[in-house]
């Protein structure tokens, strides 16, 4: 059994089975191509070394290939195809760069979106100055994140019921929260503008009507910063980003739970939830930027007996 014939089964069982396999697909179609028509059982470890080298361009990309043909050298050692699994070592994983989040300020989000809402000049694949607007405070009020949020679709979001319904194809997953109602208010003044109403269409569109593409808002979100002069002081580096508005919407739910008195361990959960976020670790990393006075807080979070 050659690598191509040995992918095409192990790919079509994922499938029989019902599991969602984009990424792992890709991954172990890239080694069939970087090997060639080779026996199985002819790949060396020096070749799959060599495969991750040059297909991985960090230590996280690395690790999430090696994973996928750790699994895929197992299923066909199980099987009596392969005798040993010709994976290299682990590597090492380099120290992680702590890079504190941006939060902002109430006064910093206002200048954002007042900015983007003056006037600019237009391309034909750029998004009105309304569109901008509304996009940024849509990122804000839900925690969103960008790629989720300009996949939306009109009939994901339900004015009348007040909720936004996010959809994750690739993982056969969609979660449906809840939307604040000065939010939805400007939802609702925003899809005025809509030329016709068709459930299929993007939400979030371009002048020319095509959807908002990821990185032309977030080259448009960093001249915007620039323009209403928000940096992080003594930095360079290390730039307010658009996608801190999320880790501003998680930070500014928690101060206000802390000022009313609420359990943490409660409410982590739930906002864990509503970002649409794995494992209450993602949740709580952004315990870090919450403010120094509520350390007292954090503090008996942490010393808390699990249950």
């Amino acid at each position: 059994m050659n690598v191509s014939e040995a992918v095409e089964q192990y790919l079509a069982t994922k499938e029989a089975m019902g599991v969602p396999y984009k990424w792992g697909r890709a991954v172990l179609n890239g080694l069939s191509r970087y090997v060639g028509d080779m026996s199985l059982k002819a790949v060396t470890t020096g070749l799959v070394s060599s495969f991750l080298e040059k297909s991985a361009t960090s230590d996280r990309g690395w690790m999430l290939r090696y994973r996928v043909l750790k699994v895929f050298f197992d299923y066909w050692i199980g099987r009596n195809e392969l005798r040993a699994m010709p994976l290299p070592p682990l590597r090492r994983p380099a120290p992680a760069r702590l890079t504190v989040p941006y939060i902002y300020s109430v006064s910093e989000l206002r200048r954002l979106l007042d900015t983007a809402s003056s006037k600019r000049r237009a391309t034909r694949l750029d998004f009105s100055p309304s569109t901008f607007r509304t996009l940024l405070l849509f990122l804000y009020a839900t925690g969103a994140r960008l790629n989720e949020t300009v996949s939306l679709k009109q009939q994901d979001v339900d004015l009348n019921k007040g909720t936004i319904t996010f959809r994750r194809p690739y993982l056969a997953t969609e979660r449906t929260i809840p939307m604040s109602p000065h939010l939805r208010a400007n939802l609702r003044k925003y899809a005025r503008s809509f030329v016709c109403r068709d459930g299929q269409k993007a939400f979030f569109r371009t002048i020319d009507e095509k959807p908002v593409r990821a990185i032309n808002v977030t080259v448009s979100f960093q001249n915007l910063r620039h323009r209403a002069g928000i940096t992080r002081p003594g930095e360079n580096r290390h730039q307010p980003k658009l996608r801190d508005l999320r880790r501003t919407f998680a930070v500014h739910c928690m101060r206000s739970w802390l000022r009313d008195g609420k359990d943490l361990r409660t409410m982590l959960p739930i906002l864990g939830a509503y970002l649409g976020n794995f494992s209450l670790t993602s949740t709580e990393a952004y315990l870090a930027a919450v403010p120094e006075r509520f350390l007292g807080h954090l503090l008996r979070l942490g010393s808390a007996p699990s249950t």
